[in-house]
């Protein structure tokens, strides 16, 4: 908790520090021997049962279970806090431990034990939710219609804005082709060909019924000058017909290009070069993993922050872990953290 981190609670408190935030229970690896003598192993939640069994003060709330007793009525402790009344009843909790000989064994868990563990994800919540982590059912209905009006309120206003932009472009568009068009044609000739002149090329062309007179022209022999130009569409419509004037292209339109998108840097080790020092394992098991040569990679670059990749740069002995960009932008002190992350990158 740092006092002077906002004016809000939310800003001040940070979890930071827990490796599985987002996760109902931080998770462990449980080493043993199976049947056959071989080594194994499985992930399994660190529950509030898993660590009250490693306190002498809590043994009374554990007792082991011989494998005849292995039944179908023994539920892992974890699903059987889940569980509601009624699916909890005639089922027993039970948590996974080695024993001497590092072989399997499962410890029945008193009742008291699963009120302590749902005491404990409560006041968890509740931390969640003063870190601005969690947010109540009823803020996220509320919040939710609010967003959704907001929501339709824009996609409306986008509505009504691209339908005008449609009866806009229907409007003008036909317009400035056929302007650019007649002034194509108009070019013919090094600019020495005028409306009149095209239209009477294209009245005297062969197999072409003629057109009529051209009103507000006079003169003869296509030398007149024009007293009121035609249309613009008459113009186009009219030189249109005429064969043995070159053709001139309607311009295309043509969108702009789309801006790529920022290109984002991935975090990565270079594995091959590990110590397993267990420095970045230690600090976050779900993200960082060894491989079988018992060398680090990144597991899941989203299972933790980008603070916490920063720090595995900084703590390992090799300098091999690389931060990249971060994945979530709105992550708390994050120019802090990208200042730190620029040595590794």
């Amino acid at each position: 908790y740092d006092p002077d981190a906002g004016s809000d609670l939310a800003d001040c408190l940070s979890l930071d520090g827990n490796p599985a935030v987002d996760d109902v229970w931080p998770s462990y690896t449980l080493e043993y021997v199976d049947d056959e003598g071989k080594p194994a192993s499985m992930e399994l939640p660190l529950t509030t049962a898993d660590w009250a069994a490693t306190e002498v003060r809590f043994r009374k709330n554990f007792s082991p279970a011989s494998r005849v007793e292995w039944d179908e009525d023994m539920v892992p402790f974890h699903e059987f806090v889940r569980f509601g009344h009624e699916e909890r009843v005639g089922k027993k909790p039970f948590i996974w431990t080695v024993a001497a000989d590092r072989t399997l064994e499962r410890m029945r868990v008193s009742i008291e034990m699963v009120q302590l563990a749902e005491d404990r994800l409560l006041f968890w919540h509740q931390l969640k939710e003063m870190a601005g982590l969690d947010v109540p059912e009823s803020v996220q209905d509320s919040l939710g219609q609010a967003a959704e009006a907001e929501l339709e309120g824009k996609l409306e206003a986008l509505r009504a804005e691209y339908e005008a932009k449609i009866a806009d472009l229907k409007a003008t568009y036909p317009r400035a082709i056929a302007r650019r068009m007649a002034e194509g044609l108009l070019a013919i000739g090094d600019g020495q060909m005028t409306v009149a002149d095209l239209l009477t090329r294209a009245q005297s062309t062969r197999g072409l019924e003629p057109i009529g007179p051209v009103a507000g022209f006079e003169g003869t022999g296509g030398a007149g000058v024009a007293a009121a130009p035609p249309s613009e569409e008459a113009a186009v419509a009219s030189a249109g017909l005429a064969s043995a004037a070159p053709a001139v292209a309607a311009p295309t339109a043509t969108p702009e290009a789309e801006e790529d998108g920022d290109l984002r840097m991935e975090p990565w080790i270079e594995t091959m070069r590990c110590t397993s020092c267990n420095e970045c394992t230690n600090l976050n098991p779900r993200m960082f993993a060894y491989d079988d040569n018992k060398q680090a990679y990144i597991k899941d670059p989203h299972a933790g922050t980008f603070a916490q990749l920063v720090q595995a740069a900084e703590r390992c002995p090799a300098g091999i872990i690389h931060p990249g960009d971060p994945l979530n932008e709105r992550e708390k002190d994050l120019d802090k953290w990208i200042k730190r992350a620029e040595p590794f990158n």
